[in-house]
């Protein structure tokens, strides 16, 4: 993958990375504060507010109770009316406030079933108490010692009203326990995967700078081993595989370049040899007019023919001074018109070198 990138996007990995891996991090680091608060807000404004609404349920109807006492003592011990009243009065308007916490309660868990069921429940046993409270208060006006006997139905309809209320506190009580537990497990999880998340995003960071700083090295090492084989003389261009950026086209040009003057060296090399054949082919010609008898224009047409041999000679001198300067090379088969076999050593290369060189000598 690595090699099919250029070196801008190569660099640019690592740090891009890092960006991903931060934006992750802060994005579940918000999600975790974001789930804190609303666990938070449930505790505060839903467990807390309906854990009391059932305590003031519970506390008011025990002085609603007490009230209704209150009232069949005073009636019984004949109080003036307008302090029966006034206490009538005030019983009346705690029943009505008890209505309303009832009524905002049931509201208020319209979504939780669990909680409403016991809310109706309570409300239900509640409105029964009242109506046989009412019945007491009704019976005491006209005879004491029937609304002593009344007072005993209201008092088990309130124990009904006290079971209720007690279940509906309970059950708040355990749902503000179960949200702070699910809120302090949440906490420690966020406790410890933010940690991990940060250990998780350096390593993979500097995993993906390791494998960039491996390959751009290793791309630097090819193109310094070839100009270093260049300097010793060796063309040998090996089989490799080439990347995509801009290291590995230096590196194609490069070895594109040594294998064309692999190439114009052996056609060199062909061309000294063939310049010596030619040179010992003309100085053969010119030896064998020598041994023939001649005439004097033969003998200057052999004048021509040894100039012509001089030259020759020179030019085989040349060519073997060019063949030994080629030969100082390694060359590389791969680029020659007659490749050899490409799993030749180069010792064989080299001794195919030297045959080139001792034919133009010859």
């Amino acid at each position: 993958m690595l090699s099919k990138l250029r070196i801008g996007p190569k660099l640019l990995l690592a740090p891009g990375l890092v960006l991903i891996l931060l934006l992750v991090l802060s994005i579940g680091a918000y999600a975790g504060l974001l789930r804190q608060h609303q666990q938070l807000e449930e505790m505060v404004q839903l467990r807390a507010v309906r854990l009391k609404a059932a305590d003031d349920l519970v506390i008011n109807a025990h002085k609603a109770h007490a009230e209704a006492y209150q009232l069949l003592t005073w009636i019984n011990a004949s109080f003036s009316a307008p302090r029966v009243d006034g206490l009538l009065r005030d019983m009346h308007a705690r029943h009505a406030a008890l209505d309303s916490q009832f009524a905002r309660l049931e509201m208020s868990t319209q979504s939780q079933p669990a909680e409403q069921r016991y809310v109706v429940q309570s409300q239900a046993a509640y409105a029964l108490y009242v109506k046989a409270v009412a019945d007491v208060v009704e019976l005491s006006m006209a005879d004491h010692s029937m609304a002593a006997n009344a007072m005993s139905k209201a008092e088990r309809s309130f124990d009904v009203v006290a079971k209720r209320l007690d279940e509906l506190a309970r059950l708040e009580q355990s749902l503000s326990v179960s949200a702070y537990e699910v809120t302090e497990s949440e906490f420690v999880t966020l406790k410890t995967m933010m940690p991990l998340l940060v250990i998780v995003s350096i390593a993979l960071s500097l995993l993906v700078t390791l494998h960039v700083r491996r390959a751009l090295l290793r791309e630097l090492q090819d193109i310094g081993s070839a100009a270093s084989k260049l300097a010793q003389g060796n063309l040998t261009v090996p089989q490799r595989s080439y990347g995509s950026d801009e290291i590995a086209d230096t590196a194609r040009t490069l070895d594109g370049s040594i294998r064309n003057l692999n190439a114009t060296l052996r056609n060199i090399l062909s061309s000294a040899q063939t310049i010596g054949s030619a040179s010992r082919l003309i100085a053969a010609g010119t030896a064998d007019l020598h041994i023939s008898g001649l005439d004097n224009a033969s003998q200057q047409k052999l004048a021509l023919v040894e100039q012509a041999a001089m030259a020759a000679s020179s030019l085989q001198q040349q060519a073997v001074d060019l063949s030994e300067a080629v030969a100082k090379f390694k060359l590389d088969d791969y680029s020659s018109t007659e490749p050899s076999d490409p799993a030749e050593p180069a010792g064989a290369q080299k001794r195919s070198s030297r045959k080139h060189l001792s034919a133009v000598r010859n």
